[in-house]
């Protein structure tokens, strides 16, 4: 499989910052030749704005027609079981069956939890629940303790709809756990080239012990493109993943990916060294037309 490069609306927008032209990125996206178009997940990220993820994949899938429109990652213990799948069902729909789906535990706090409604204690556990569930529902079987409005029926959601291709996020031993028994891919983040090969190692010796295929493999990462010193470019990019996950200034500088597009795609390639089949980029400070027209000329030394 050729390397993949997609690029990600930011979970969160600095205040400040405008709001990105979802509609206007995503056709641009397509007709520079990127492989797809992906969106994170979260219900609040501080004092961030953040936009619906399932809104703005719904508007990307639209107004494409051939690339990939993925989650990286969707967040399934934020919602309803029901109202997740659903969710998952009608962009799959709307997207012509080009949804990828990325799915992890998330990283949220308590407070984001509690303002959905639920306990962040039991995010792993509804996290494979929605797993478990999710093909079957998809494929028409009834929602578990479903029934009619006059408790006359189950409640099923149709018509059916292929289940997308599944990439489960997160580098713990649990996250790998989780790839090897629901996914046909896993998906990294912000990890070095050295510790993602690791991970991926670790994963296919999970996949060999379980006797199960081994997976496609991702990473997500950000990157600052443009023509001014690296370093400050560095600095840029670093600074976002601060106020967006929290990680000391240290390890954002260490993951950060800035440069040139030949300076980018120098940083980029260690990962397809390491057998990445798929990158998913958030370009630093704010997702624009310039940023994502470097990307796919990155992308294109990548494929060279």
């Amino acid at each position: 499989m050729p390397i993949s490069i997609g690029v990600s609306f930011p979970e969160s927008i600095v205040t400040g910052t405008p709001l990105p032209d979802i509609a206007g990125l995503a056709e641009l996206a397509e007709q520079a030749g990127l492989d797809g178009v992906w969106v994170g997940d979260r219900l609040a990220v501080g004092e961030l704005s953040v936009l619906d993820s399932g809104l703005s994949l719904a508007v990307a899938a639209a107004v494409t027609s051939s690339i990939a429109i993925g989650y990286a990652i969707y967040v399934p213990s934020l919602r309803p079981l029901a109202w997740a799948v659903k969710q998952v069902a009608t962009l799959q729909h709307i997207a012509g069956g080009r949804l990828q789906l990325g799915v992890a535990i998330g990283g949220g706090s308590d407070a984001e939890y509690l303002a959905a409604g639920f306990r962040r204690s039991d995010r792993a556990r509804r996290t494979d629940e929605f797993l478990t569930l999710l093909p079957g529902i998809l494929g028409g079987q009834p929602l578990p303790h479903g029934s009619g409005a006059s408790g006359g029926g189950a409640i099923r959601l149709l018509p059916a709809v292929p289940v997308p291709p599944l990439w489960v996020g997160g580098t713990s031993l649990a996250a790998l756990r989780r790839a090897v028994r629901f996914g046909s891919g896993w998906l990294s983040g912000l990890q070095t080239p050295r510790e993602f090969a690791a991970s991926r190692q670790r994963l296919f010796e999970l996949s060999d012990e379980a006797g199960q295929p081994r997976p496609l493999t991702g990473i997500g990462l950000h990157a600052a493109i443009g023509t001014g010193s690296d370093r400050d470019l560095a600095e840029v990019t670093a600074g976002m993943m601060q106020s967006m996950y929290g990680v000391s200034a240290d390890r954002a500088r260490e993951v950060a990916i800035a440069g040139t597009t030949a300076q980018v795609a120098f940083q980029l390639a260690p990962y397809v060294e390491a057998g990445a089949d798929l990158i998913v980029v958030v370009c630093d400070p704010a997702p624009s037309p310039r940023s994502w027209e470097l990307l796919a000329d990155v992308r294109l030394l990548l494929k060279r």
